[in-house]
């Protein structure tokens, strides 16, 4: 018999943690913002362009 169990918490970042979740967000949403523009580039150039995230 397999049993298995789950703990459900809840993160409560300080002032100082929230402003670095942000911060790391927002550079996180930059670098995913260029990656597209330059994929939307590739593929206006060539239609025959396929981008993947894996090698």
């Amino acid at each position: 018999m397999l049993i298995r169990k789950a703990f459900k918490s809840e993160i409560r970042p300080n002032g100082e943690q929230i402003r670095k979740i942000k911060q790391f967000c927002g550079c996180s949403r930059f670098v995913f913002n260029q990656a597209l523009a330059w994929q939307n580039e590739q593929y206006e150039q060539d239609n025959q362009f396929k981008f993947s995230y894996t090698k």
